[in-house]
């Protein structure tokens, strides 16, 4: 038997990268949040975005196909939804991405 073919990564740290400029002024994705209060915070974040887009947990069932206590952990900040929702969101509302961005920012100040 034959193994499929592997993919090899080969890293090469000596090398700049393009469009590298140690004076661009970028900060790094962990010195923007907390990773660990993003994840405690999530299921107020996605509360507040299903009591801005829709009426009722009943909606919220509806429109994701889950049952309606699922939509009501939702709604009341119990849980987050999973990755496939957040998925959807992103997909089917194109406002989804500046909310969670004003949302995000708002909690930082």
């Amino acid at each position: 038997m034959s193994r499929p073919p592997r993919l090899t990564l080969i890293v090469n740290n000596d090398a700049p990268c393009p469009g590298d400029n140690p004076g661009s002024g970028q900060s790094s994705w962990s010195n923007r949040f907390e990773p660990y209060a993003l994840r405690a915070g999530a299921a107020d974040l996605w509360s507040a975005y299903f009591h801005a887009r829709f009426n009722s947990p009943r909606e919220v069932a509806l429109f994701f196909d889950v049952s309606f206590q699922t939509a009501l952990n939702w709604w009341g900040a119990v849980t987050a939804p999973a990755s496939h929702i957040a998925l959807l969101v992103l997909l089917t509302d194109p406002g989804a991405p500046g909310f969670f961005h004003d949302e995000l920012r708002r909690a930082a100040a």
